[in-house]
């Protein structure tokens, strides 16, 4: 039933293919005039080996005076769906993206969920991004929060609300941020020429070391602890399963729900 449901969902409107058609591949060069310039900054992804859809980007910057800039970067999937056009209306449809054993159906068409919205590593990409400053202790001393350009890594409080581009500079799997969290370098993670993988183990080690303050405060506040396995299958080459596996949560998972769930609670809050 849920295959049968999966490829009638995954067929595309004539009216959606035409505005998929009209999307820019690149930024528009108005939105480098409007939202903060983001792409030299130190910006990767940590998803599924196989993940396509590269939705959310981390970054973290040493200050001078100790402090951390602690960024979670999220594709502006909205400058491409407007509100009541085709590709809008066939988003709320599908409601969501669906993953199956064998595949997926995203909400929004390849061309938008694994290209021109995917944090893909090198390219530029229009994001939303949240920043907080944090003590090494895990405390946030100021927070903001606006549209940006960037590009990720190939690998008293205070608001203010402004725009941004963004550029990954690398795209890594859990088991390889889970290696850098482990003390073991990143080995055949490409990583963009003005960035370096050492740099990238580096971020990664201080992510995870504010992530447990965080965990710590959060459990320390009350919060409740739910914990479970996963099934994890394989597939032959025609895609019918021939082993499975359970998968239980590393520190590499736990960082990114940590620092993603505790920064993007403010945005949620902030409307």
């Amino acid at each position: 039933m849920p295959a049968s449901y999966a490829m009638d969902v995954s067929r595309l409107t004539y009216a959606v293919m035409i505005q998929v058609d009209t999307i820019l591949h690149r930024v528009p060069e108005r939105e480098y005039e409007i939202r903060k310039d983001l792409r030299e900054e130190r910006i990767f992804t940590v998803d599924p080996q196989s993940a396509k859809d590269l939705d959310d980007a981390l970054s973290i910057r040493a200050n001078d005076d100790g402090t951390y800039d602690v960024g979670v970067h999220v594709a502006d999937v909205s400058y491409f769906v407007k509100p009541n056009t085709a590709l809008d209306r066939d988003a709320r449809k599908r409601a969501t993206s669906v993953y199956l054993v064998q595949r997926s159906v995203p909400m929004l068409p390849p061309t938008l969920s694994e290209e021109v919205c995917s944090l893909n590593p090198g390219v530029e990409r229009l994001a939303f991004s949240v920043i907080f400053t944090m003590t090494k202790e895990g405390k946030v001393v100021h927070k903001w929060m606006g549209k940006t350009v960037i590009k990720s890594v190939p690998f008293i409080i205070k608001v203010d609300v402004f725009s941004f581009y963004v550029r990954s500079s690398a795209k890594l799997s859990y088991t390889e941020a889970q290696t850098a969290i482990d003390g073991h370098h990143l080995g055949d993670v490409v990583v963009a020429s003005e960035h370096s993988a050492l740099a990238i183990e580096h971020d990664v080690k201080v992510l995870n070391d504010l992530a447990k303050q965080i965990r710590a405060k959060r459990f320390q506040d009350g919060a409740m602890g739910l914990s479970s396995t996963r099934l994890e299958f394989t597939l032959d080459e025609d895609g019918h399963p021939v082993d499975c596996g359970q998968t239980e949560n590393n520190d590499a998972n736990i960082m990114v729900e940590e620092v993603c769930a505790s920064i993007l609670s403010y945005a949620d809050n902030r409307f």
